[in-house]
């Protein structure tokens, strides 16, 4: 027997929440794909509205459903789906908008006739949604307006729903110029499931190499969610022109293009026990660092993390070779190898010797490592030191081979 979901699960934000990253994806497949003078906003004229030119504009409504069939897949759109009327609904309401003075018959025609609607969606396409088939046929011209307009009537005598009845009758009752012209620009894009992917393929069109795509697209998408972010938090409206949008992130492209290497948004999941890694041992031996200095031992850590990540992630894109990677390391090396051989002679103490294992840390931070042909910044040579520290190829106290 299925397991009844509770009320919780059948409301969870979840739910929710892939539906705005649905649409907020959409919406940036749309920047991607604009033209000179062309511009895409979110959640203004519609889920997403992209404006051609001065008066021709496209309306997109975004639908997506966690439900499954039994194949696994997204559910079918049904010819009577909620989805489908409610997007035809809310866009016949929008044809005659009182307060965008569009009361009247010729101005809802002039504004069909300068507008398109798309309804996207991860439901697939059905073979018993009658409806869709007639409306294809219609702008097809295989049937006339009236065939599909007592198709759009039979639908609402067939339904007992109410709420979909409202939705149908406000779709009928347009003016039948009105409603001949708006089902003529009408458009469906259905079963588009990997929203991600749809954007990753826009960003390959833009001439990315294919190992530049992902890291090209988790800086693009970091920077437009946090400039969203700062807009909606400014009462500012989310539209982006093309011209804003070459203007605000070409670098990311160029750079995707060059040989510099980037440094992309980086979330470190942290070790559960901090000051259990060597290197941050390591570090406590030389009393650099205490047990109760969780900020700076985050901090390091971090760096740490970030330098294994980039090293990693830029030998996947292909902007670095193995090679490069095994020579920084070697480098690093000789040069904690220059500064640490020899250094403890007529040292004896304790605090003498951790006096001149400071000395040497303290100098080799300050030394920013050059990998291929560029150089690191301090904090990533920081975290190179950390690094290879952790790995047990460097240390700092005279006796860090026998303190592991």
């Amino acid at each position: 027997m299925a397991q009844e979901k509770s009320f919780a699960d059948t409301t969870s934000a979840d739910d929710k929440s892939i539906g705005f990253d649905y649409q907020y994806y959409y919406f940036l497949h749309r920047i991607l794909n604009l033209g000179v003078g062309q511009s895409v906003g979110l959640e203004i004229l519609d889920d997403v509205h992209t404006e051609l030119d001065a008066s021709f504009i496209v309306l997109f409504q975004l639908k997506h459903t966690v439900r499954t069939s039994a194949s696994g897949l997204p559910v079918a759109l049904k010819e009577l789906d909620s989805d489908l009327w409610k997007t035809l609904y809310n866009w016949a309401r929008i044809i005659g908008d009182v307060a965008e003075r569009r009361a009247t018959v010729p101005a809802q025609l002039k504004f069909v006739d300068k507008a398109e609607f798309h309804l996207v969606s991860n439901k697939s396409h059905s073979k018993r949604n009658h409806f869709l088939a007639a409306l294809i046929d219609f702008q097809g011209g295989t049937i006339e307006f009236s065939e599909i307009r007592d198709c759009i009537l039979a639908l609402q005598g067939k339904t007992t729903d109410a709420e979909i009845q409202k939705y149908i009758a406000a779709v009928v009752d347009l003016d039948d110029s009105v409603l001949q012209k708006y089902l003529s620009n009408i458009r469906f894009e259905l079963g588009l499931d990997d929203i991600i992917g749809l954007v990753k393929r826009s960003i390959a069109e833009t001439f990315i190499d294919d190992g530049k795509i992902d890291s090209t697209f988790e800086r693009l998408d970091s920077n437009i969610r946090e400039d969203n972010f700062i807009a909606i938090k400014k009462g500012e409206k989310i539209v982006i022109s093309f011209e804003d949008f070459r203007k605000r992130y070409w670098k990311i492209f160029d750079d995707a293009r060059s040989k510099k290497l980037v440094q992309y948004p980086f979330k470190p999941e942290l070790p559960n026990d901090i000051f259990d890694q060597r290197f941050i041992r390591r570090l406590m031996d030389i009393s650099v660092l205490s047990a109760s200095d969780v900020e700076s031992a985050v901090k390091y850590t971090t760096l740490k993390l970030q330098i294994a990540k980039y090293l990693e992630k830029w030998v996947q894109e292909g902007s670095l070779v193995s090679a490069d990677v095994s020579d920084l390391h070697d480098d690093v090396i000789t040069q904690w190898e220059n500064e640490f051989i020899h250094a403890f002679e007529g040292y004896e103490t304790d605090e003498a010797i951790k006096g001149v294992a400071k000395e040497i840390l303290r100098v080799l931070r300050r030394v920013s490592f050059k990998l291929g042909e560029s150089s690191l910044n301090i904090m990533l040579s920081n975290g190179e030191l950390y690094y290879l520290s952790d790995m047990g190829r460097i240390g700092w106290h005279r006796d860090w081979e026998q303190h592991d």
